[in-house]
């Protein structure tokens, strides 16, 4: 406060010392100058100290404005990107129609609403930054597949479900590639009604309150990478496939339940004791034994990485023939006519030569 006063004070005494003097113009010509090169030194200084100081005042008072528009908003309504024809955007998301890309940078939502965020199907979610969705029944819900990418973070909080996939085309899917995920929902933490549901790279964590509820249910349940953390449990009406994941399921029942349950690369313990394999336990943990292998950028990540540098080795070895064989050709051909000169005007050839 201090500082502030002293500032003040300042920036008041140069605006009262400069407040009566002339306006600095110019005249052309012969004319002589007026005004600020015509003022004593001391008046000068005056003229300066003031601009300066007003600027010194301008630049903090920007940087305030400009933070109180991009960050510290809290959305109170339902975002529907679901019915989007043409591109949105607003405070923490924006939304490229064209490319049905949606962007979350920062996202504030807290909503008395049922729904908090809504997506159209077949659109990717580019996380970015920290960002909050909290809504009266269901955080975030999906028309159809959604694929979630990128290095920032989400976390929902829902009355009933937090991530909710409705549709009931067995096509569709939800695929978390990376990112960090927390969930806190009364009932469900994903919930698939017909479709997929695929972990494949990140953190995630849920907390779900209904004893009788589960972290994830879907048709089809894929844990296939990163860190997965909840205190239900995981389950799937068709298939369930645990794979090279980093575990810590603690439920009220069996940690896992499928018709078809798969769980590989995983080093198991349950109660802190090493177990050979799961057998409906309620607390289960493990470390992954998998391999780290990056999947292909081209094909999806259901083709190893590898396969994208032999696509770049052959794209090289393509490239460098198309320029090696055209000068290979070139010189065969005027190695031909430099012989066939030499036998027709040795001199013409010796010139050529050098």
């Amino acid at each position: 406060m201090g500082d502030t006063c002293i500032f003040t004070w300042i920036v008041v005494k140069y605006i009262k010392m400069a407040e009566d003097l002339p306006l600095p113009h110019f005249s052309c010509g012969n004319t002589r100058r007026k005004g600020f090169f015509s003022m004593n030194k001391t008046r000068r200084i005056c003229w300066l100290m003031t601009i300066c100081l007003a600027f010194a005042l301008l630049i903090p008072c920007a940087a305030l404005s400009v933070s109180a528009a991009s960050g510290g908003v809290t959305i109170t309504e339902t975002v529907n990107i679901a019915q989007a024809n043409k591109n949105m955007e607003g405070h923490g998301y924006s939304w490229a129609n064209r490319y049905d890309i949606l962007t979350l940078d920062g996202i504030h939502l807290d909503t008395t609403s049922d729904y908090g965020l809504r997506l159209p199907k077949n659109c990717t979610v580019v996380l970015e930054g920290d960002n909050y969705i909290k809504a009266a029944k269901y955080a975030l819900s999906c028309a159809g597949t959604v694929v979630f990418k990128g290095d920032g973070k989400l976390t929902l909080e829902a009355g009933e479900i937090g991530m909710y996939l409705y549709a009931e085309d067995g096509t569709q899917k939800i695929r978390l590639l990376d990112g960090t995920y927390e969930i806190h929902a009364g009932d469900y933490g994903v919930y698939s009604i017909a479709s997929d549901f695929s972990f494949v790279d990140g953190s995630m964590d849920i907390t779900v309150d209904n004893a009788e509820g589960a972290a994830v249910s879907g048709r089809i349940v894929n844990l296939l990478g990163g860190s997965f953390k909840a205190n239900n449990a995981v389950e799937s009406s068709h298939m369930l496939i645990v794979d090279g994941v980093n575990l810590d399921v603690t439920a009220p029942c069996a940690a896992f339940s499928s018709k078809n349950l798969t769980v590989e690369d995983i080093a198991l313990t349950s109660g802190g004791s090493a177990i050979e394999a799961y057998t409906d336990q309620t607390q289960i943990s493990g470390k992954s034994t998998a391999k780290d292998v990056r999947p292909s950028v081209i094909f999806g990540e259901n083709v190893s990485g590898v396969v994208d540098y032999i696509c770049l080795v052959l794209v090289i070895a393509g490239l460098a023939a198309l320029i090696v064989i055209p000068v290979l050709r070139a010189r065969k051909k005027k190695a031909a006519l430099l012989a066939r000169l030499e036998q027709e005007n040795p001199d013409a050839a010796a010139v050529l030569k050098r």
